[in-house]
Order: structure tokens, then sequence, then C-alpha cells
């Protein structure tokens, strides 16, 4: 996924080493690098610039832009900043998958002989819920299908693996250009 960053820097400087935690409010749309910051007491380091990385997640779910936030939280022996608020930062994750269903093509063609061919059928993304989709002919003197519907789970990795449809061609007696 893509990458942010964005700079912590305290406004004075503390008595004690000060850390900020950073976390992410949904690790499934996004991540945070470092964990911590720490700053350092009586030294150069206090008012000198960190940098937080946020990274996106590719989820593989259609679930459109997601916001969360990097929470923050402050520690030190310096009851200045032991527990101080500290900004948490809002952070959106573009989506980049779009819900769909791929079908064929087909092996073939059928024959009034009995000659079946297959075809795969897959989803595009990981749904939140299973999906059942019907297959049928439009012409069952012609062609019928097998099995009547597939099915793709959710969550457990079979959305994107293809089931397999068979058309088999009918002797209808009757002759076809």
């Amino acid at each position: 996924g893509w990458a942010r960053t964005f700079t912590v820097k305290l406004a004075a400087d503390p008595f004690h080493p000060v850390t900020i935690a950073l976390s992410s409010s949904d690790v499934g749309e996004g991540t945070v690098s470092p964990a911590s910051v720490t700053f350092g007491s009586g030294d150069a380091t206090w008012n000198v610039d960190q940098v937080v990385t946020v990274t996106g997640v590719d989820d593989l779910n259609d679930d459109g832009e997601v916001a969360y936030t990097v929470a923050t939280s402050c520690t030190s022996a310096d009851t200045h900043y032991t527990g101080l608020a500290v900004v948490d930062v809002t952070v959106t994750n573009d989506d980049d998958d779009t819900s769909g269903v791929t079908a064929g093509p087909a092996s073939g063609d059928t024959t009034e002989g009995g000659t079946a061919v297959t075809f795969n059928v897959k989803l595009a993304t990981d749904p939140f819920h299973p999906v059942t989709i019907a297959v049928h002919s439009n012409d069952t003197g012609e062609g019928t299908v097998s099995p009547a519907s597939v099915t793709f789970g959710s969550g457990d990795g079979t959305w994107n693996v293809d089931q397999v449809v068979t058309v088999t061609g009918v002797d209808d007696n009757i002759v076809d250009d």
C-alpha cells in the first residue's frame, strides 16, 4: 500500500525522556511505524522532528475509502508530559478494489452430439458475505449447464478460486445454421 509520513516533536525540553506510543485504530486498513518515538532530556534531541510512517493495507475488499486514526499516548517521568493529550492523526485508506465477477472463456464449442465444454467463474474481490451466482442456459434445447449455481466464501480464501461450469450440447433433431 501507499505510505505517507508525518513528524512529531516536543514543544519544550523535558526534565526526563518522553515516549509517544503510536498505533493504528484499524490494522486491516493501515499500519504505523515505528510503534513509538522517544525524545531525550537536556540534549539536542528533544526538539528534533521524528518521522512516523503510515502505510495503507491492500485488503482485497471493495470497502470504499476507510478512515482510521493513528492513536497516540505520552509517557514520561516528567509530570509535565505524563498523560499529556497528544492529538491523534486521522488517515484515510483509499480503496483500489472493485467488486465483480469474471467468467469464461469457454474451452470450445458444444455439439448436438453431447460434447461438453467448461468455463471458469471467480470473484474480483473478497466479499463481506458468501456469494452465490446462479448459472443457466438461455436455450436449454441447445445446451444445459451444471452446476446450477456456484458459491464463493467470505474471508476464507475461496473467493478467487476458479469454479468450473460445464455446458453440454443437446441434440434437438433440428438442423442448425
